[in-house]
């Protein structure tokens, strides 16, 4: 749907203000007459963001339609990064609840990867942050690619999705099909230290927070420093990681 000035008479003022509005990152916060907020939004350059909801023959869906319609003015906040306005535009929503966030957006929160805090800890994607002790990585406004990055960390570096708690089920049950298919390492057995399990799960959480390419160059100084000590063991447990990444 196209807006017009007839849908929103303060549409030129809009677009004159927003003209002038900086191409830094930031977030916008969307009023209506009677100065309420109806919508927050964050963007890597404010000016081109908001632009887009003002310009002529600008084809809306009908719900960013309706919200713009209702636009009296807007303010801004101008932030370092578009990591901070991500964060800002999350804590101005949980504050202001505005109608048409909850309207437009598919995701009502923002994402995290967290780390559990156990002795052997579990990655996991999780829709809030508690104050629980884990460490969380995020937010990420999307739900999918969490859960995808989740699923691959531990594919990777055959972390265990199972329902079974270490070290109290050592050896209670036989390993599961996971670890006979080489998606788990097979943490049940007992066979693992719960530093050299840490150790693994460091290496998932380097290779979420910095990429393939990062983990895999770590990954190759590992081996060769194992190679030299004759550590082979530990040198082909490595080589399998970095072929899997």
């Amino acid at each position: 749907m196209y807006i017009t000035d007839e849908d929103n008479p303060r549409l030129p003022f809009l677009r004159d203000k927003t003209s002038k509005l900086t191409t830094s990152p930031g977030c916008y916060i969307m009023k209506d007459k009677m100065k309420k907020i109806i919508y927050i939004g964050k963007a890597k350059n404010l000016r081109n963001r908001v632009t887009s909801y003002f310009r002529k023959c600008q084809d809306h869906l009908p719900k960013v339609w309706k919200m713009v319609s209702h636009v009296y003015d807007y303010d801004f906040i101008v932030t370092d990064s578009e990591f901070e306005a991500l964060v800002l535009e999350c804590s101005l929503i949980k504050q202001y609840t505005p109608k048409y966030n909850i309207l437009l957006k598919d995701d009502k929160g923002y994402s995290y990867i967290r780390v559990t805090n156990e002795d052997y800890p579990r990655l996991q994607a999780v829709l809030q942050k508690y104050d629980d002790g884990a460490e969380y990585i995020g937010p990420y406004t999307s739900s999918f690619a969490v859960k995808q990055a989740v699923i691959e960390a531990n594919k990777v570096f055959m972390l265990p999705t199972c329902s079974r708690k270490f070290p109290q089920d050592f050896r209670k049950q036989r390993p599961c099909l996971n670890m006979h298919i080489k998606q788990c390492m097979g943490v049940c057995t007992g066979k693992f230290s719960k530093e050299e399990y840490n150790s693994i799960v460091r290496q998932a959480v380097d290779y979420i927070r910095n990429g393939s390419s990062d983990s895999v160059e770590r990954l190759t100084e590992e081996m060769n420093k194992a190679a030299e000590e004759l550590d082979f063991e530990l040198a082909a447990k490595l080589r399998d990681r970095i072929q899997a990444i």
